[in-house]
């Protein structure tokens, strides 16, 4: 499978390639308001307004000291009805699209680490570094997808 990494925090991370549409540099965000504290607004792309979630905020790591050299990966995500919505989400840096088999995922939960609960699907030992594995479909729940749609 393929995935492509990014870094948030110093942590490097993945998602399926399957579920992106592209990657665009940082550009111009509207701030709207919203009851989701880490959406930071909309963005144009090629004609279409999209919600910009920072996941620095989502995941409850620490802000950003500045947001030059961030990439937005704009990913379809789904809720339980197969409506899906295409949101950008904000990141420190994009790495690399890396390949790995499924079977090398591992630590699949580890007790007492909420964000493993819903948004870690396991960690991948590639090359020299560790990769932690998000799982698209508990990042967002159908209410939080619902609150992003109507932004």
């Amino acid at each position: 499978m393929q995935y492509l990494t990014f870094r948030l925090n110093s942590v490097e991370y993945a998602v399926d390639v399957k579920i992106i549409e592209t990657v665009v540099e940082i550009s111009v965000i509207t701030a709207v308001p919203t009851p989701v504290e880490y959406m930071r607004g909309v963005m144009d792309l090629r004609g279409q307004v999209i919600p910009v979630i920072d996941l620095r905020r989502k995941f409850g790591l620490p802000k950003a000291d500045d947001d030059r050299g961030a990439n937005i990966i704009v990913l379809m995500v789904a809720n339980g009805d197969k409506k899906s919505l295409k949101v950008g989400v904000l990141v420190d840096e994009v790495s690399e699209v890396v390949t790995f088999e499924a079977k090398n995922i591992e630590a699949s939960q580890t007790e007492g680490v909420a964000l493993w609960e819903r948004y870690v699907q396991g960690i991948v030992r590639f090359e020299d570094r560790m990769i932690v594995i998000i799982e698209t479909d508990g990042l967002f729940s159908i209410r939080e997808i619902e609150a992003l749609r109507a932004a």
